[in-house]
Order: C-alpha cells, then structure tokens, then sequence
C-alpha cells in the first residue's frame, strides 16, 4: 500500500502531543510520561504506571476492578491512572492515524526535564472508578487531571469533531457536520465499527 500524505493539521496536531509527551505532566516527569509511551508501544514495563500502560494499550479488554485496585495497592494514585490513560489513550490515536496513512509511528520525543506540578481538583467518584468532576461519561473520564482533558479535546476536534460550540460548526452537538467529505451518519458508522472491531467499551 503506498503512504498517503500526512494533514498539515494532523502533523500539528502530532507535534502539540510530542512536546506535551515530552514535558512534566501533573503527576508524572518528562521521563515517566515518555516511559508510559514506549510501554504501550511493547517495550518492558518496570513501574506500576508503566504496567497499566501496556494493558491499557494491548489488553483493555482485560481490565477489570480488581486488577484497578491491585494498581492502586501497588502504589499508583487514581491521578496518576488518569495521566497515564490520557498518554496512552492520545498515543493510540496517533499512531493508529499513521498506520491507516501508510506511516511508521513517529519515534518517541527525548524528555525534558523538570518536576510535576501536582494540582488536586474536586473531583470525586461518581459513576467510575476514577473521580471526575461531575458524573463520570467520556468527556469528563479525565477531568481529574484537567491538562489531560484539555489534550483529549485536542485530539478530539483534529481527528473526529469538536467540543459544542465550535465556531465552524464541525461539533459534537452538530448532526449535519461534514468532514473530509463524510456526512455526520457515515461518521459515526465509521467510529462505531472500529470501536466494535478494538473492543472499545466504556
């Protein structure tokens, strides 16, 4: 198959993830959140965070409370979950985006240095296993840890649709939205088969 150009707004998109990838997170350094990447690309885990990274990646399917809980027994705070299935979860759509272009996956960018900047919401449990501020449903899932539901939305809007209330009308809240050329309906059928075909769930 030959490789279909990359979307200048897609390579933008990819270089906004590197640098944040790259830098101090709330709960977890440059270099952790860099680690928690290559783990869920298959390279040895050695932390707890690192652990969840590789099953959150290769076995979601497999996740269950009990296994949550021995995360969090093995010293893993529910912050930390949550900044790791962000990483995980941006990484997936990335690298996934660049397989279905005909691209390898862009090698992970070297990290920087500095401390977390470990910030407590009130948040609290509320329909999930991780707190949430208000009830717990996907666009709230990492609202615990906001600079990771800020980069969700990122990917979000580049790759699928906007946040309600974008300006040029590609949003969720928009049943007539066209992108690329696809109606809304054949969005949708788009997303649900794939997450049928990878075992999302929620």
């Amino acid at each position: 198959m030959n490789a279909i150009d990359i979307p200048t707004d897609f390579t933008a998109l990819h270089d906004r993830e590197w640098d944040r990838l790259s830098h101090p997170g709330t709960w977890l350094t440059g270099r952790e959140r860099v680690a928690v990447a290559a783990a869920a690309r298959g390279k040895a885990a050695s932390s707890p965070a690192e652990e969840a990274a590789a099953v959150m990646s290769t076995a979601p399917a497999t996740i269950t409370r009990d296994w949550f809980d021995a995360m969090l027994a093995r010293g893993l705070s529910a912050e930390q979950y949550v900044e790791v299935l962000g990483i995980v979860a941006r990484l997936r759509a990335l690298d996934t985006t660049r397989f279905g272009l005909g691209h390898n996956p862009r090698p992970l960018p070297e990290p920087q240095e500095g401390q977390p900047s470990p910030v407590t919401m009130q948040a609290v449990i509320d329909g999930s296993w991780v707190p949430t501020i208000g009830v717990a449903f996907p666009p709230t899932i990492l609202s615990a840890v906001p600079p990771e539901n800020e980069a969700m939305f990122d990917v979000h809007t580049t790759l699928y649709l906007a946040p309600d209330g974008n300006p040029d009308g590609n949003s969720m809240g928009n049943m007539n939205a066209v992108r690329e050329g696809l109606s809304r309906s054949q969005m949708e059928f788009v997303a649900a088969r794939t997450s049928l075909l990878n075992d999302c769930f929620f």
